[in-house]
């Protein structure tokens, strides 16, 4: 019997698991020293009060007592710089695939109590015990580029209830083009501290890799050929594998993607050169 295989040309690249990139303590602070250097959050004060904007209407929409939940909160910097302006949640919960990171989130958050989980975003969330008498704010910042984010989008809005908010962020594509724009914003990655980075998860993945070398470029992403991602490929004689992955979807991919979700946005803020945004949002009603 014969059988039709695709062109290698077309054929998907295997991808390390997100998880790989943060899973020891040696490599969350690899993952933070990028952040110091290269973050547009650390850099650029317009894309810091992004995470500070959407006190206004979260003030507005967010009954009291609440639980914050921090969802891939890493050392919780960007939760920490969104709570100077809203009133201290009565419980935190930080959750992330590098516990050491979930951990100092949860002791540098302010809070009358606080937790902290080592998860997989890539798999379904589990059950989460927290206080049923407190609504419930859910954050996502930094993630949704490195993981497919409208099966994400999903799993978290499953998790909800019609009065809780999700405010997440997403890296953007600058301009019209997400292509175009994805490859304006490439320096962003392509540095030594995301060299150093990767290149130490290379090494600690098991099994070993065979020798090989790093390379940067824009690809359409496997799942939605119209979405531009950031991709950097460990290529090797045999294969070429995708160590690291960032979607960078224009503002009107975002939207649908909500809408999709079956989510309803409340709230949106964008950078002014559009490389950045956070969206508020909560359950559509049925």
């Amino acid at each position: 019997m014969s059988v039709n295989r695709k062109p290698a040309c077309q054929r998907s690249s295997p991808e390390l698991p997100a998880a790989a990139l943060y899973v020891s303590p040696s490599l969350g602070r690899l993952w933070k020293k990028v952040h110091l250097a290269c973050s547009p959050f650390l850099l650029r004060k317009a894309v810091r009060r992004l995470y500070q904007r959407p006190a206004i209407p979260l003030r507005k929409y967010l009954s009291t007592p609440y639980s914050l939940i921090a969802l891939g909160c890493a050392d919780g910097t960007k939760e920490a710089f969104l709570l100077k302006k809203l009133p201290r949640p009565a419980y935190v919960f930080a959750a992330d695939t590098n516990l050491s990171l979930a951990r100092r989130a949860a002791d540098c958050l302010p809070a009358q109590q606080r937790g902290f989980l080592k998860i997989d975003l890539a798999r379904p969330l589990p059950a989460l015990r927290l206080p049923p008498s407190t609504s419930h704010l859910f954050t996502l910042f930094g993630v949704l580029p490195n993981l497919d984010p409208l099966p994400l989008l999903r799993r978290i809005a499953h998790r909800m209830s019609h009065a809780d908010l999700l405010l997440f962020s997403a890296n953007l594509a600058p301009g019209r083009s997400g292509f175009a724009g994805a490859r304006k914003v490439l320096a962003q990655y392509d540095n030594p501290p995301t060299r150093r980075w990767l290149g130490a998860a290379i090494q600690a993945y098991r099994p070993k890799l065979p020798k090989g070398r790093l390379h940067f470029g824009v690809h359409p992403d496997p799942r939605q050929k119209s979405l531009a991602r950031i991709e950097a490929r460990w290529i090797t004689p045999m294969q070429n594998l995708i160590v690291f992955s960032s979607r960078r979807p224009t503002t009107a991919q975002v939207e649908t993607w909500i809408q999709s979700a079956r989510l309803r946005s409340l709230s949106r803020f964008l950078d002014p050169r559009g490389e950045e945004g956070v969206w508020l949002v909560r359950p559509a009603a049925t």
